[in-house]
C-alpha cells in the first residue's frame, strides 16, 4: 500500500472502505454497489429533456503533466508502471477532481495499454512519447499478436473501481480505449508520426492484412470497455481515434469504420445504456458523421455523442443535433495560451454556438499539454460555467 503522503486524495476512501492491496479486487468483485449519484449533469447530456442548471464540463487529458502534483507523484515513476498500479491510477484521476469545478472523472491510463497486454513491448520515451519496441513491420510479424490474458487489464478495472468510490457520486466516471485505427498505427509505425507512411502502405499495399488486424483490435477492444463498465464501473466511454485524420475520410469510411462497427456493436450488445462518445480526430466532416448517424442495434444508436474538433462546421452540427445526439467540446486548446480577454471572448462564442442544444458537453477539441497554466485551466472552467449559467437565465426569460 502506498504511504498516506502519496495518496492524498485516495486516503479517505481506503480508510472508510478498508481496502487494502490484498482485498481490492476481492472486494470489486463482490461488491458492486456504489454511492448515489448526486451530480447528473453528464448523464443528463445524453437525455433529450432533461432538466439542466447547466452544460457539464471536463477536459480531455485533465489529469496530467500540467498539474504540479502530477509531477510530483510522477517524479520517481514509470509512466505504465503508474498505470498499472490502481492507487497511483486513481490518484492521479482525482487529482483534478480536486482541482476544479468539473463534472467528469475520466480514469488515467492509455490508449496502448490494451496493445501492451496484447503482446506489444512498450515503454514511454521522455521525448518522443510512448515507443512499441517489437513494431509490425512485416505481415509474418501479425501472428505475434494475441488476445491478453484476462489477468493483465484488471489493473484498469481495480482503479475504475478504487475511483468510482471515491468520487462520491459527485462526478460521472468515463473509461476509454484507443480506436482500431489509431492502436494499428502505433503498432506498425512504432512511434507518432508526421506522415504516417508505414500505416498508409500497410492499409493500401496489404488492405486484407490490415483489416484482419483492425478487426481483432476492434473485438479485443470491445470487450476491455464491456469489462471497464461491468467489472470496473465506467458511467460513460470513450473512443479516441486519434490518428483517424491522417487518411482521407473515403479511406475512413471504407477501410476503418467497417472495424469500429465490430467494436461498436459488441459494446452496444453488452451494454446498450452506457453512453458512448465517439471522438475521430480530424474526420468531423459530414460524409463521416452521417455514416455514424446511421448506425444502429436495433433501435439502440452505435454512437450517444461526438467529441468534435474546433474547426467543425455548422452543418456537421445540424446534423448532430437533429439525430437527438450530443456534442462535447470544442475549444482550442491553444486558446489557454491567450490573454484572458481572448479566452472568455471564445468561451463566449462556444457557449453561444453549441448550447443550442440541451445534449451539450464542454470541453476541448483535444487535449492539455504539459505547458498549460493551471490558473487559465481554472480560468476556463470558470468562464465556461458562468457561460452557461447566463445561457440558461437568458433561455428561461425567454
Amino acid at each position: 500500500m502506498e504511504n498516506s503522503e502519496t495518496l492524498k486524495i485516495l486516503k479517505e476512501t481506503i480508510d472508510k472502505l478498508k481496502i487494502t492491496k490484498e482485498n481490492l479486487r476481492e472486494m470489486r468483485k463482490t461488491n458492486k454497489t456504489f454511492p448515489r449519484q448526486t451530480n447528473t449533469r453528464i448523464l443528463d447530456a445524453f437525455q433529450s429533456f432533461a432538466q439542466f442548471d447547466r452544460a457539464p464540463i471536463w477536459m480531455m487529458r485533465q489529469a496530467g503533466r500540467y498539474l504540479p502534483e502530477f509531477k510530483e507523484i510522477m517524479k520517481n515513476r514509470d509512466f505504465f508502471d503508474a498505470c498499472q498500479d490502481p492507487f497511483i491510477a486513481a490518484e492521479i484521476t482525482l487529482q483534478p477532481i480536486k482541482q476544479f469545478e468539473i463534472d467528469a472523472a475520466i480514469i488515467f491510463s492509455d490508449i496502448l495499454t490494451l496493445p501492451k497486454a496484447m503482446g506489444m513491448e512498450i515503454i514511454m520515451d521522455k521525448e518522443k512519447g510512448p515507443v512499441i519496441k517489437n513494431k509490425l513491420e512485416t505481415i509474418d510479424d501479425i501472428n505475434r499478436i494475441k488476445s491478453p490474458d484476462p489477468e493483465s487489464l484488471e489493473h484498469v478495472y481495480d482503479a475504475l473501481y478504487l475511483t468510482r468510490q471515491a468520487l462520491q457520486g459527485k462526478q460521472t466516471l468515463i473509461g476509454f480505449c484507443g480506436a482500431p485505427f489509431t492502436v494499428f498505427s502505433y503498432m506498425v509505425e512504432g512511434e507518432t508520426s508526421k506522415m504516417f507512411l508505414k500505416t498508409k502502405k500497410w492499409l493500401y499495399q496489404y488492405t486484407q492484412e490490415t483489416r484482419k488486424v483492425l478487426d481483432l483490435i476492434a473485438k479485443e477492444s470491445a470487450q476491455y470497455l464491456i469489462n471497464q463498465v461491468k467489472e470496473g464501473g465506467a458511467q460513460v466511454i470513450q473512443i479516441f481515434d486519434s490518428f483517424a485524420g491522417q487518411i482521407p475520410s473515403i479511406d475512413y469510411k471504407e477501410f476503418v469504420i467497417p472495424s469500429l462497427r465490430i467494436l461498436l456493436e459488441e459494446f452496444k450488445q453488452e451494454c446498450p445504456t452506457t453512453p458512448l462518445i465517439m471522438f475521430a480526430k480530424d474526420q468531423n466532416g459530414v460524409e463521416v458523421i452521417l455514416t455514424f448517424l446511421k448506425m444502429y442495434l436495433g433501435e439502440t444508436p452505435l454512437v450517444d455523442g461526438f467529441q468534435l474538433d474546433s474547426n467543425v462546421s455548422d452543418e456537421v452540427l445540424i446534423k448532430i443535433i437533429e439525430s437527438d445526439r450530443t456534442i462535447q467540446g470544442n475549444l482550442e486548446p491553444g486558446v489557454l495560451y491567450g490573454t484572458q480577454q481572448i479566452l472568455k471572448k471564445r468561451v463566449s462564442q462556444m457557449i453561444e454556438k453549441l448550447q443550442t442544444t440541451r445534449r451539450y458537453i464542454i470541453n476541448l477539441s483535444h487535449g492539455l499539454t504539459p505547458d498549460h497554466e493551471v490558473e487559465k485551466v481554472r480560468l476556463f472552467i470558470q468562464e465556461s460555467i458562468r457561460q452557461s449559467k447566463l445561457f440558461k437565465v437568458r433561455e428561461v426569460l425567454e
